[in-house]
């Protein structure tokens, strides 16, 4: 920036002058001397308020005829300063000493023969940024969009000056949520399409501060969304059933976890349960990590209070997997404590917190399921209130992913026995579940959980369960004919069976394919998947080897 400004024999005050640099020369007082420009940490500062700068600012100052060195007194607070002047003698250059005080307040002043310049300031941290980029509802069917969000850590001088200094790759559309917070949208990106970011240095503040370092951020668009790619997790349920065995024993090399549901934990802190050791010789020889689900027994929230209120009985709980685990090779245990009251919530945040300290120190891995919430959910009110608190008000998300390995969300049960027919699992429901339950939970610590099987309802709170291919059995026996809604990404149908209306809603190879791109916009984990032996055969097309 060009300052047309003269000094002449006067006395003159400058907040600026500080935060752009302060020459010093003996040839100031004579009359006609320009000083170009003025700059603090490489911006300048054209403005007369006391300048807020950064806690070593370095001043520079460029004047327009050369200014002989020794003629210019410069002091910091009363104390003088030596700055150093360039072989054309036009150029000033100041590195105050430091680092300043954060808050503290000075002044710098300057004087040639009777001139005296006064520049007060403020130290203050620079002008930062934080660039936080994802996708925006990754579909099969549609182009990727990438939004960006920068957040400044104070309010900007000006908006449109802000948007100049951002670079984003393709045609992005700028929104201003706040005079600090603005949104950068791109779309039509194809898969494996890289977006970057960079915002430069030198954005200015609302309060005349600058930026002195360029953030940048970049995203990739996937190679695929419509498959579970090696080095995401495929977290698979199983129970001792012939279909789930045929499907374990038909896709080892497909399963990255195994979690059989072996165990009930009871309210003194033992463990009831068994182990089929074919199963577990099996999963090792092929290189699946097992890590069993241990659930209150009989899901009974008597039992869980009464573990989890006593720090012992938390403790031996924790000793009792720790062995079981040891014993036959497991990787760890997975927590599935359900229907646990609302007011035990920080109790089962103490319970992870001690098994994990005790699987940690036995080089084991913890994870919990956990039920996720909606927005509202916290502030219900009536029947839906009672329900969140009996259901899913007990995980304190945030606190667990502070403990815990990761968390398997139950993105699942949509509409269950206490709601009328539904999906399962629609794609909307899920994003909203994972939108607001993701709140202060890394992402990589988290898990999409899909489900293999329907429900089937004669009313409201009257549904059975199964598999896809008893699903596919009922429609063939009904000439029901099965149909895919677009909105919720799952299939459904109606049919008449003994005089009484049925309504079926189950997850097929087609619509987990058009919920997995969740898993890739919300950059999670992998998937949790309830149950083997349930799921439309062709299901195993959407997960590649993963050894």
């Amino acid at each position: 920036m060009r300052l047309g400004w003269y000094l002449g024999l006067t006395t003159v005050t400058m907040g600026s002058l500080l935060m752009t640099g302060l020459p010093s020369t003996s040839a100031l007082p004579i009359p006609g001397v320009r000083i170009q420009t003025l700059h603090l940490d490489g911006q300048p500062f054209p403005g007369a308020a006391p300048a807020e700068v950064s806690p070593a600012p370095r001043l520079e100052v460029d004047i327009d005829r050369p200014v002989p060195a020794d003629g210019w007194a410069v002091a910091l607070d009363g104390r003088p300063l030596t700055g150093v002047v360039d072989r054309t003698l036009r150029r000033l250059q100041l590195t105050l000493p430091g680092p300043l005080p954060m808050g503290s307040a000075h002044s710098l002043a300057v004087s040639a023969g009777s001139l005296r310049l006064e520049a007060p300031f403020r130290v203050v941290p620079p002008l930062a940024v934080t660039i936080d980029m994802g996708f925006r509802n990754l579909d099969v069917d549609r182009p990727a969009t990438v939004a960006a969000t920068f957040h400044f850590s104070r309010p900007v001088a000006n908006r449109a000056g802000t948007v100049a200094h951002i670079a984003m790759s393709g045609r992005p559309v700028f929104s201003w949520q706040d005079q600090q917070t603005v949104q950068a949208v791109v779309t039509g990106l194809k898969l494996s399409d890289r977006v970057t970011t960079e915002v430069e240095a030198g954005v200015k503040a609302a309060d005349g501060s600058y930026s002195v370092a360029t953030a940048r951020a970049a995203l990739t668009v996937p190679a695929t969304i419509t498959a579970v790619v090696p080095g995401r997790m495929v977290q698979m349920y199983y129970v001792n059933t012939p279909d789930g065995q045929a499907a374990l024993m038909g896709h080892l090399k497909q399963i990255d976890v195994l979690s059989p549901g072996w165990y009930d934990a009871n309210a003194d802190g033992s463990i009831t349960g068994y182990a089929r050791k074919d199963v577990i010789d099996a999963a090792h020889a092929n290189g699946i990590a097992i890590i069993p689900l241990v659930v209150n027994a009989n899901v009974d929230p008597d039992v869980g209070h009464a573990i989890l209120a006593d720090p012992a009985r938390r403790a031996t709980l924790a000793r009792n997997l720790v062995t079981e685990a040891r014993t036959y090779g497991y990787a760890g245990f997975q927590l599935d404590f359900e229907q646990i009251r609302w007011t035990d919530r920080d109790l089962l945040t103490a319970l992870v917190q001690d098994c994990a300290t005790a699987f940690h120190a036995a080089g084991l891995n913890l994870s919990i399921a956990v039920i996720p919430r909606l927005p509202g959910d916290d502030t219900a009110t009536g029947a839906l209130l009672d329900y969140v608190h009996a259901w899913s008000g007990a995980y304190d998300f945030r606190a667990l992913a502070q403990s815990a390995d990761f968390l398997s969300f139950m993105t699942y049960d949509e509409h269950n026995g206490v709601t009328p027919a539904g999906a399962v699992s629609g794609t909307p429901w899920m994003r909203q579940a994972l939108e607001y339950s993701l709140q202060g939970v890394p992402p990589e610590k988290a898990t999409l959980g899909l489900p293999t099987y329907y429900h089937d309802w004669t009313g409201v709170g009257q549904l059975t369960s199964s598999s896809y291919a008893d699903a596919m059995t009922l429609a063939q026996l009904n000439g029901a004919t099965p149909a895919f809604d677009p909105v919720e990404d799952e299939i459904h149908f109606g049919y008449n069976a003994y005089g009484v209306h049925h309504e079926l809603w189950i997850e097929s190879t087609e619509t987990i394919r058009r919920k997995l791109p969740l898993l890739y916009e919300y950059g999670l984990k992998g998937i949790s998947v309830w149950r083997l032996g349930f799921e439309d055969p062709s299901f195993w097309s959407l997960i590649p080897p993963r050894r």
